[in-house]
């Protein structure tokens, strides 16, 4: 099923990618948007959500307990957010590899170490994506020509864990500090 999928996403314009991709992101906004105007807050949840494009998911769930939101709100927000700029890269970074002809040379040279490692080695980004980042791991994957969806889902999983344990975390040093 895997490489059907890859297969049909390959054989598609760039346009139409950019355009799935875009509409993919406006529906990640929209969630986000939603889960915090669910709590009432307009102008936090928008800072919320321009931190978490910026800085990553994981300073804006620790920037959301400051801002209002409860632990599992914020780290859904941030998540959600975060993710508006995802479709877009890896759209971005696909169309890159393929059509500048000195990237390919240069990524030939992982293509070893792509079909050694990564079937397992993509989970390795999940530890990762606390400290480097969505953005930089999905790169990471792109460049070492990892299966798409599978650096997505490890990235997922670094996020949301990170996200939910900064948030919690900081909800409880809130909770000790102030009664």
């Amino acid at each position: 099923m895997t490489r059907s999928w890859t297969l049909i996403v390959a054989r598609l314009p760039f346009w139409r990618l950019m355009l799935y991709g875009a509409a993919a992101s406006f529906l990640f906004f929209a969630g986000s948007l939603a889960l915090g105007l669910s709590q009432g807050r307009l102008w936090p949840t928008l800072s919320l959500i321009g931190t978490s494009i910026v800085l990553e998911a994981q300073p804006a769930a620790a920037a959301s307990i400051p801002l209002g939101f409860d632990p599992p709100t914020g780290a859904g927000i941030s998540i959600l957010a975060n993710m508006i700029a995802v479709p877009v890269l890896m759209v971005g970074l696909r169309q890159a590899i393929q059509r500048f002809r000195f990237v390919r040379r240069w990524l030939a040279k992982a293509e070893a170490l792509s079909r050694k490692y990564g079937k397992y080695g993509v989970w390795v980004l999940a530890p990762l994506c606390p400290l480097l980042g969505a953005y930089a791991c999905l790169a990471i994957g792109s460049i070492l020509r990892w299966n798409p969806l599978r650096v997505l889902a490890a990235v997922v999983a670094g996020m949301v864990g990170s996200a939910f344990v900064i948030a919690y975390g900081g909800f409880a040093l809130l909770r000790l500090f102030h009664p």
